[in-house]
């Protein structure tokens, strides 16, 4: 359970956070970029305060709470948030949008510490006669998401199929459902909750060491106290409580 005492290195980190933005009204909110529908990580939530819910959603609003701000959320395309410019644009103060931290993309964007660790996998229709990346040869297609680590994973370890990239998680995962590809390649947490709808089946996972990060215009103020409350709420069980809730089963 969550304890209502702030340490005093997060009253500190709050304290920097509303000195860098002057104090007034329009800090209180704290303004989120996200590229959705992702799911468990993002998706539309009509029941929810923010209208949107999710792993990432519920993070962020929780860290959003211990630096003393309301959390908004701007659904932005996923290229403008790896690139940095939806923060320099003032679109949001920080992404949080299942994004992993690469050493070319922390050349345009800061990045919060890791709070997730995803494998790559690759997701086939039941009944499929794909069962592994050496069926995906010539004559296969191969569903990515543009600017994703699943596209580079495919194209520097799938040379025989066609790669396909589709702009949203969401056109992705509806053109494998029309059979415009014959497979999908991408984060397994995604493709596991896709799945477990009944009609598709992960036949593949591989492992990356990636890891996900909050991302930030670079020389943010917020950086800190964001990892500080991050920090909190490993510390205080409420990271492992929004795990369990949308990783039952430790996927």
């Amino acid at each position: 359970m969550r304890t209502p005492l702030r340490t005093a290195a997060a009253a500190a980190a709050l304290a920097v956070v509303l000195a860098a933005c002057g104090g007034d009204e329009e800090s209180a909110t704290l303004t989120v970029c996200s590229d959705i529908p992702y799911p468990p990580f993002e998706f539309e939530d009509p029941d929810s305060e923010l209208g949107y819910s999710g792993f990432d959603i519920e993070l962020i609003a929780a860290i959003g709470a211990e630096l003393g701000r309301d959390v908004e959320i701007v659904v932005t395309g996923f290229d403008a948030l790896t690139s940095g410019t939806a923060m320099a644009a003032g679109n949001c103060d920080l992404a949080i949008s299942a994004m992993t931290i690469t050493p070319e993309r922390a050349e345009q964007i800061d990045f919060s510490e890791p709070y997730y660790e995803a494998d790559q996998s690759l997701l086939v229709p039941n009944g499929s006669m794909i069962a592994s990346i050496a069926d995906l040869t010539d004559g296969v297609v191969v569903g990515v998401q543009t600017g994703t680590t699943g596209e580079a994973y495919a194209n520097e370890n799938v040379p025989g199929a066609e790669i396909r990239a589709f702009e949203s998680g969401g056109d992705l995962l509806t053109a494998l459902a029309a059979g415009q590809v014959d497979a999908v390649l991408q984060d397994l947490p995604v493709n596991v909750e896709e799945a477990s709808k009944g009609e598709t089946t992960v036949v593949e996972t591989y492992p990356t060491g990636e890891f996900y990060g909050i991302a930030f215009e670079q020389g943010s103020d917020l950086v800190a106290p964001v990892d500080e409350a991050l920090a909190t709420l490993r510390a205080d069980g409420t990271y492992d409580e929004l795990f369990q809730k949308y990783f039952p089963t430790g996927s």
